[in-house]
């Protein structure tokens, strides 16, 4: 099917489906995972309440969230939503923290 200016259905159909894991890429991306594992160690604490230092979960789940999330779209903003410099930049911060963290 012709949709105008020699574009096809066809090739219409292949730009929608790459849109589409774009968005995807957008909101998964390195530094929302990490987000999602503060929120995972917030929820291991409500879980396990009768275990040592389950006050620690909540210290611990609650920046790493929120600053995840909140670096996330600080860098999603500076690149203008380019998914590819976006998700290497957040490579490269994620991939410091886990240096930093195994070194400790």
């Amino acid at each position: 099917m012709d949709v105008g200016y020699g574009c096809t259905d066809v090739f219409l159909n292949r730009t929608t489906k790459t849109m589409e894991l774009s968005k995807i890429f957008d909101f998964i991306s390195p530094l929302m995972i990490l987000a999602m594992m503060g929120l995972i160690m917030i929820g291991y604490g409500f879980v396990n309440p009768a275990q040592e230092n389950n006050v620690l979960q909540f210290i611990f789940g609650i920046p790493l969230a929120l600053g995840a999330a909140g670096g996330h779209f600080l860098v999603r903003r500076l690149v203008n939503y380019n998914v590819l410099y976006m998700w290497i930049i957040e490579a490269i911060i994620v991939g410091c923290f886990v240096y930093v963290f195994l070194r400790s």
